[in-house]
């Protein structure tokens, strides 16, 4: 098998349940990686700062897709961006209203550097102190009017009925937004041109690697493109039942105890 790139999800694939991972483990995959002139690219619906974050002690070592593929950092440049149009924005608020009694945790609005919240979305249970553990530098707002960065992804978790409230969207918006999920009510809002297919394309093609020279990892339906796209899928062992209906490997441990890196090692090592 020759592969070149390796990309992974992060929440419930690479991370652990507590968010961490096996950073020596990782070292060593890396380490293996760059004697086989490989690259190892994040791919997740986490926003950049969330990243880098995780990997502070690992920069320079990896490429990153973020908010499930609207930015690209490639080689530590931030590129490849799309937003979601203000009108957009606006339709999702008024839908959203409609589901006030099911939102656990209120719509979010991403830029590249911040996140805005409504103050009557933040107001929503414990949406603000959900959301702030999760996004940085969160700026409560009156009005969308106020947002003075472009929005590179719409969050909310929604309970019980986030596939009705994503089939309204999607009925209503169509091709003017691509929405998707990464499971437990959670929902991600982007442009219609972004999905993390499309992010791992751009850095294959920037990289000259072909599809079949890369493996990826995944356990949500919002890496279903992206297991598509590359030649060696690899789903979780605890994975969204849905991508089991596919012919995808499945890694033999789950993500609490190092599911990815074992497999990347069997393969590499």
């Amino acid at each position: 098998m020759t592969l070149k790139l390796i990309a992974s999800d992060l929440d419930a694939t690479f991370l652990r349940a507590d968010k961490t991972f096996n950073e020596p483990l990782f070292q060593q995959v890396l380490d293996i990686m760059a004697e086989k002139d490989m690259q190892f690219v994040v791919a997740t619906g986490n926003h950049m700062q969330k990243v880098l974050a995780y990997f502070k002690n690992f920069a320079g070592q990896y490429q990153t897709i973020a908010n499930n593929g609207a930015e690209v950092m490639l080689n530590g440049r931030v590129q490849n961006e799309k937003s979601v149009s203000p009108a957009a924005l606006e339709t999702i608020v008024r839908i959203a209203e409609g589901y006030h009694d099911h939102i656990f945790v209120g719509l979010a609005f991403t830029g590249q550097s911040q996140t805005f919240m409504l103050k009557s979305q933040a107001a929503i249970a414990d949406t603000f102190k959900l959301a702030s553990a999760y996004f940085q530098d969160i700026h409560l707002i009156d009005t969308l009017a106020e947002i003075d960065a472009s929005i590179l992804k719409v969050s909310t978790v929604i309970s019980d009925v986030e596939d009705q409230f994503m089939r309204e969207v999607k009925q209503v918006l169509g091709n003017q937004v691509h929405v998707t999920t990464s499971g437990y009510g959670a929902v991600d809002i982007v442009n219609p041109e972004v999905n993390k297919a499309n992010a791992l394309t751009f850095i294959a093609d920037s990289l000259d690697v072909l599809p079949e020279e890369i493996m990826a990892f995944g356990d949500g339906l919002n890496d279903l493109e992206m297991l598509e796209y590359v030649g060696h899928p690899v789903a979780m062992k605890n994975s969204d039942t849905e991508l089991f209906k596919h012919d995808f490997d499945v890694t033999e441990d789950d993500n609490d105890h190092d599911g990815v890196l074992k497999k990347i090692l069997s393969v590499i090592a």
